[in-house]
């Protein structure tokens, strides 16, 4: 007779379409947008050594792999730091398919889950309060996912926690931020995919203050769960201070001149020791033996660490200032939340304190660690990571978060990083899915009055116009503009003189990269690329509507975006003598046609406040004082700031002294100057001179 045997530990969290695979590594292609070697404004002139080319230096960080010129010489991406604006899920991919498996050490994230989340960002520009609301592929990703219930989230946080046990190192450790909203559910989840023995805490954070708005007992903590990779985990005590009632009961005893606080502590051993069993000055041993061998007595006995109590048994003296504290424990009180007036607020939804990160980093990595957020909202994890001598990946879909991160860094004069985008893009929208892309596609292409094409639904024709609608989960990339300006050469057989794209979003480096790739062509591209934005409110029409006679009036309502208007004034150079000069360059002009407001009120107070003042729409300019035509190595920076750091950029950037002639460009005397511009919405700008 054959007994049954149960299994163990096989419960498991189901929902309806929970992926049965986990998603492979994927080939994609990372596009860098920036290299960014942080020197900000108020340091303008003291550029690092490291960024400009010295001699018989070729290799910034050597290496046989994606390496880029960087004036001379080249950097190996592979040893940077990398700030990743795309869809994580694809960022791990392709980081799997690139050798990234079992190389990350640590991994913190802070997923949002609220179907009501708020995710409008508050700008104050000179003194008025504007609201950016988040773009379509923001709201695709942290908005409307939530409308499909508690099972869209977990078809999302399912793949992409599976993709980052891959990614952990045998040493790593995940920490996973969650509220009292989804974290018993992805505790299941974790069990699964890292294994019951994995788990190894939960902590709780107290984040808010007590309250008294609640009908029940009100939400003031967060809770995160903390698992390993392995057995073999990174874990480094960390301690807090002791309580007052402590010091009062165990450090009473007061030092005669020195005025130290110390207790006397036991030195016979807690456990059986048959080796300490010796006897020493007099004394014998213990019932279990002593707790130090004889020349660690003898030691502290000489350095007067050894005293005699009341009943002359010895005794050894603690200090109080010498003590480390209580060792940490899982629940978390002594951290608050960010204060409006702390220096660190970036008025960001979501921001951690630092203090926060710190201890999760300090304790759960050694320095020259690779350290991950792949949600990472406001930088504070790679801010924190850089400050402690971490490496480090961030990744976010939020543009607005990686203007404050890459802002953040470069203020803190972080190490040189990448900037990247991810090349492709996969469709992941819930509501604007399979053939219902195709008709908001027609529909846009009606509102622009262009007439749709039968054979492509994101193609149509206006005169001499050939349209493109881009897909609102990507933005447009300058190798997609050159591709369809392409095909609009020979299209029809006549092909069209002007190809207009009217897309939810473009690349960090659309602008730039078009040009590199438009001047790589030598005059072959006849078609001339118009670029107009689609205005969001669009989306929030189709969502509404149930068929397009709902949109009839919508025509005269809506407003194509152009892409901004920007130039740069003609640089000034003074000769430094020994071949040496120093460049001047100036923002002469920036426009923005429209501003993605929602607010009829807010748009208005806005053109009165920059009528006079363009500079108060810059976020963030930079300068590539030698670029090469291909990789835009941001080399100055001037920063908007956010919160109480908000002010109106310098338009002025002054270049260090610079060899004459550019040892990036081709013909090694003339100096090409490259500009980029990211204004308050998340638009860019780019701009090039050259000087001979």
């Amino acid at each position: 007779m054959t007994s049954y045997r149960r299994r163990k530990d096989s419960a498991k969290l189901v929902w309806d379409n929970k992926p049965k695979r986990a998603p492979n590594p994927k080939d994609i292609e990372f596009q860098t947008a920036e290299i960014v070697i942080p020197n900000p404004q108020e340091d303008q002139g003291k550029l690092p050594l490291f960024a400009m080319p010295q001699p018989g230096v070729t290799s910034l960080f050597p290496g046989q792999m994606g390496e880029l010129p960087l004036g001379g010489f080249n950097i190996d991406k592979t040893k940077m730091n990398r700030l990743i604006w795309g869809d994580n899920l694809l960022a791990m991919q392709a980081l799997l398919a690139q050798g990234y498996a079992g190389k990350i050490d640590l991994i913190y994230i802070d997923p949002p889950f609220q179907s009501s989340a708020d995710y409008s960002f508050d700008l104050k520009i000179e003194g008025k309060t504007i609201e950016k609301e988040a773009n379509i592929i923001e709201r695709l990703a942290y908005i409307d996912t939530w409308e499909g219930g508690l099972d869209s989230y977990l078809d999302m946080i399912y793949p992409r926690l599976q993709l980052m046990k891959r990614l952990l190192s045998s040493k790593g450790s995940i920490y996973i931020h969650l509220d009292w909203h989804i974290g018993h559910y992805v505790k299941i989840i974790l069990d699964e995919i890292f294994g019951l023995d994995s788990f190894r805490n939960e902590i709780i954070w107290k984040r808010t203050s007590a309250r008294s708005d609640s009908h029940t007992y009100n939400h003031i903590h967060d809770v995160v769960f903390l698992y390993s990779r392995s057995d073999e985990f990174t874990y480094n005590v960390q301690y807090t201070d002791y309580d007052q009632s402590y010091i009062d009961n165990f450090y009473r005893s007061v030092e005669e001149g020195t005025g130290r606080k110390y207790t006397l502590d036991n030195v016979a051993s807690p456990n059986p020791r048959p080796n300490m069993m010796y006897k020493w000055r007099g004394f014998d041993p213990p019932d279990k033996g002593w707790r130090y061998e004889y020349e660690t007595m003898e030691r502290l006995y000489s350095e007067g660490l050894i005293v005699f109590s009341n009943t002359m048994r010895p005794r050894r003296k603690r200090y109080l200032d010498e003590m480390p504290g209580v060792p940490l424990q899982s629940i978390w009180t002594d951290i608050n939340p960010l204060s409006a007036q702390a220096i660190e607020n970036y008025n960001y939804p979501t921001q951690k304190p630092e203090t926060f990160l710190e201890r999760i980093i300090k304790a759960s990595s050694n320095e020259g660690d690779l350290v991950a957020d792949f949600f990472c909202g406001s930088g504070t994890t790679m801010a924190v990571a850089e400050r402690l001598n971490r490496r480090w990946i961030g990744c976010n879909l939020d543009k607005v978060g990686i203007q404050v991160s890459r802002n953040r860094l470069v203020n803190q004069q972080a190490s040189p990083f990448l900037l990247e985008n991810i090349g492709n893009y996969q469709r992941h929208m819930i509501y604007l899915s399979g053939s219902r892309i195709n008709e908001m596609q027609r529909i846009i292409l009606k509102l622009y009055e262009a007439f749709p094409r039968s054979d492509r639904p994101d193609l149509g024709v206006r005169g001499d116009e050939l349209v493109y609608v881009g897909y609102p989960d990507r933005p447009v990339t300058a190798k997609k503009a050159i591709e369809l300006a392409e095909d609009a050469q020979i299209l029809d057989g006549t092909g069209y003189s002007t190809l207009v794209i009217l897309a939810w979003d473009y690349d960090y480096n659309f602008t730039t990269e078009l040009e590199s790739r438009t001047k790589a062509l030598k005059g072959k591209l006849k078609t001339e690329i118009k670029t107009l934005t689609i205005p969001p409110e669009i989306y929030n029409y189709l969502k509404k509507a149930k068929n397009e006679e709902d949109l009839a009036g919508l025509k005269d309502k809506i407003l194509f975006h152009e892409k901004p208007y920007f130039r740069i004034g003609t640089p000034k150079v003074q000769d430094m003598g020994d071949g040496n000069v120093v460049i001047t360059i100036e923002i002469a002009r920036y426009v923005l046609m429209d501003f993605p407001l929602s607010d009829d009120k807010q748009k208005a107070e806005l053109r009165k406040v920059i009528k006079d003042n363009f500079a108060a729409l810059i976020d963030y300019w930079a300068v590539d004082w030698d670029y090469d035509g291909k990789t835009f190595k941001s080399q100055w920076q001037a920063i908007r700031g956010n919160g109480k750091r908000s002010s109106t950029v310098v338009t002025v950037a002054t270049s260090p002294e610079l060899p004459k002639g550019n040892r990036a460009h081709p013909s090694g005397s003339a100096r090409q100057i490259a500009v980029r511009l990211v204004d308050v919405f998340g638009n860019d700008a780019s701009a090039t001179v050259e000087l001979k």
